[in-house]
């Protein structure tokens, strides 16, 4: 767990490391090490900037034909950080925002938070699974079918 005073020290921060886990739920597994490099600038009084780069690759399988597949995160952050004394006062408009305690920041919370954002919604393998999107209609029950034919 890596904690953070935000509210003291001398600005920007910037961190560049390496994690050899996360702890984000309904994800594949990391399968190398997540390359974090990010700077943390403030704006103003309980108001700060959070811009950098992350990168990881993730085993999961594919949602399509369940085969193991790896989804490369590598993505970029660009995130306002607000106390979370703000969260029900706040009013602006100013994109993506994470809220939480800045006295004890808790640098992997923030991660996760990313990471979860960052990770792709529908998983799959290839990119003939990727451009079959068609979904498979199920056939209709229809018990008179046969009585139908019949008398046709």
């Amino acid at each position: 767990m890596k904690l953070l005073n935000l509210n003291e020290g001398f600005f920007p921060i910037k961190l560049d490391f390496e994690q050899d886990s996360v702890e984000v739920p309904n994800i594949g597994d990391l399968s190398t090490k997540l390359k974090v490099k990010i700077e943390i600038s403030k704006i103003s009084k309980g108001i700060l900037k959070c811009k950098g780069e992350i990168q990881g690759e993730f085993l999961d399988n594919c949602q399509k034909c369940l085969e193991k597949t790896t989804i490369k995160l590598d993505n970029t952050i660009d995130v306002v950080i607000k106390d979370i004394k703000e969260i029900y006062s706040d009013n602006s408009e100013e994109g993506e925002v994470h809220y939480q305690e800045l006295e004890i920041f808790n640098l992997d919370t923030f991660l996760n938070e990313e990471i979860a954002l960052l990770y792709p919604d529908f998983v799959k393998c290839s990119i003939e699974c990727k451009e079959n999107n068609e979904v498979l209609k199920e056939e209709k029950n229809l018990p008179f079918k046969k009585i139908r034919d019949l008398i046709d």
